[in-house]
């Protein structure tokens, strides 16, 4: 379909259709972003009334469900789609895609996939589900939607919040990829070209159509991070490339022409890599944002901004569809080593020494004509400080304020009823208060301890185990001790207070 001709024929049918479609079932439903004629992004209502539209048309493949409120009480939803199927059936792929994160400032993934639940449901990619199962979550910050920001009501960013997990937002979103349990996960956004602030004052817009990332965190299963890095991500940004949209690896966001270059961000504070360390195959997606200085056929050029993201989630969920028993091999053998695999702690991105300058395309913002500049690459991933899983953790001060932490990550943790012998490995850490550099381990000692009455006790073989040793080791990058708020805890040259243990006491839970 030519793009400039469906959006011509949306702009003229869109209304028309919004007025018959509820009386003629025969009618593909409109989205609120079709019904408005492309003059202005969906309010998170409208979002939410179409997909129960949807749903109420196809009762025998799709559902929703509210996985709980926003911080001013607006429901965040998922529209649940799959066929039926024979019981013996071979076990679905489990694909679920996120939009909205960023609010208003990138509305066009939670548009297009309103579309998209539309052509799994009646068009033609209903195919796909009779062997996938499809979770779309299109609003998952309806309150930046309506509040006309990125940020959530609280003035918060809510990607990069999942390790405080200080948002009802995060908490949800993390929530969902524990109960659905998705084998492969997309993460949808968008990145502005123009950036008045920073990146403008040197005269240059970025240049970037379609960027796709993985979970690089070095903790995720090497299995699983080798394959998306090796496998997947090549074939995803080369099936977009064909389809018309110039696609590669994910390069971090340019603010100034003479910062080097790296990839996507390493910690979980990323929502892509937090969904990472569950076992998923799991992903992000940046499409262009056009210039709001420039003027378009629609508002923004939001028509032609959906058409991308359409284009990166279908080719998404058609190769996940094509290669879903790789994938699945690939997640559960991941899966199987969550609670042995050794755990890499530190994450950082250092010069690439084979190649230590790359040209990157950015456009003259007074011209609009490309140039090619160069910028220092920095995308070499630097991995250290390696460490066997433990068994379990042992938290012997400040258990006040850890336990919010665990209950906010649903990690189960268990409380001393009297002094309690164990075998731990004991740090001494030099402090920091950054979320960059790599902290100085001191010292480390194999020992006996006694805990006492009170400490904390956490069973590592659990869901979100894994998780609990990178929030609770200040070596690691996503350690909550990178943050002002627990920094101070870390005092140097003294024993830290979280230790390794050796083996599994059995103790009363609080």
């Amino acid at each position: 379909m030519k793009l400039l001709h469906a959006i011509t024929f949306l702009l003229v049918t869109g209304a028309a259709a919004a007025l018959h479609a509820e009386s003629d079932a025969t009618v593909p439903l409109p989205t609120p972003l079709e019904a408005a004629g492309y003059s202005r992004i969906s309010t998170s209502a409208e979002m939410s009334t179409f997909i129960h539209a949807l749903a109420g048309r196809h009762p025998a493949l799709a559902r929703t469900e509210s996985i709980g409120d926003s911080v001013q009480g607006r429901p965040i939803e998922v529209i649940r789609l799959t066929a039926p199927r024979a019981e013996d059936a071979a076990p679905r792929l489990r694909v679920m895609v996120i939009g909205t994160q960023h609010g208003a400032a990138e509305p066009a993934g939670g548009e297009a996939l309103l579309a998209l639940a539309r052509e799994l449901l009646s068009g033609d990619l209903r195919p796909l589900l009779e062997d996938l199962d499809v979770i779309l979550l299109p609003n998952a910050n309806p309150d930046g939607r309506d509040l006309k920001r990125r940020s959530n009501a609280n003035g918060i960013n809510i990607n990069t919040d999942f390790v405080l997990l200080s948002q009802p937002e995060t908490r949800l979103l993390k929530q969902a990829v524990s109960y659905y349990a998705p084998d492969a996960v997309l993460d949808s956004h968008e990145s502005a070209v123009l950036k008045r602030e920073t990146l403008a004052k040197d005269g240059y817009l970025t240049d970037f159509d379609a960027q796709f990332e993985i979970s690089n965190n070095p903790a995720v299963p090497v299995t699983l991070r080798n394959y998306a890095l090796n496998t997947f991500l090549p074939a995803i940004t080369g099936r977009v490339s064909a389809g018309g949209l110039p696609a590669h690896r994910y390069i971090g966001e340019i603010v100034s022409i003479k910062q080097p270059i790296t990839n996507g961000g390493l910690t979980l504070r990323n929502f892509r890599n937090t969904a990472g360390m569950s076992g998923a195959l799991s992903m992000l997606v940046e499409t262009k944002l056009d210039s709001r200085a420039d003027t378009f056929p629609t508002y923004r050029n939001i028509a032609v901004r959906v058409e991308r993201q359409l284009l990166c989630i279908r080719s998404f969920l058609t190769l996940a569809h094509e290669r879903r028993a790789e994938i699945r091999a690939r997640t559960t053998a991941a899966r199987a080593v969550l609670h042995s695999e050794p755990l890499t702690l530190f994450a950082g991105f250092e010069v690439n020494r084979d190649n230590p300058k790359a040209l990157i395309s950015m456009r003259r913002l007074d011209t609009r004509k490309l140039e090619k500049l160069e910028f220092r690459d920095h995308r070499q991933q630097v991995n250290a400080d390696e460490v066997a899983y433990p068994a379990m953790l042992a938290v012997i001060r400040h258990q006040d304020i850890i336990r919010p932490i665990l209950e906010r990550h649903n990690v189960n943790y268990s409380s001393a009823p009297h002094p309690t012998g164990t075998e731990v490995i004991t740090v001494r850490i030099k402090g920091h208060s950054n979320i960059v550099e790599r902290a100085e381990l001191l010292a480390e000692t194999r020992r006996w301890v006694d805990i006492e009455p009170g400490g904390l006790f956490i069973d590592l073989a659990q869901p979100n185990g894994r998780k609990a040793v990178l929030l609770l080791d200040p070596r690691s990058t996503s350690s909550i001790f990178r943050y002002p708020e627990f920094a101070s805890l870390v005092v140097p040259e003294e024993e830290f207070f979280i230790y390794h243990a050796f083996r599994n006491i059995m103790l009363s839970q609080p």
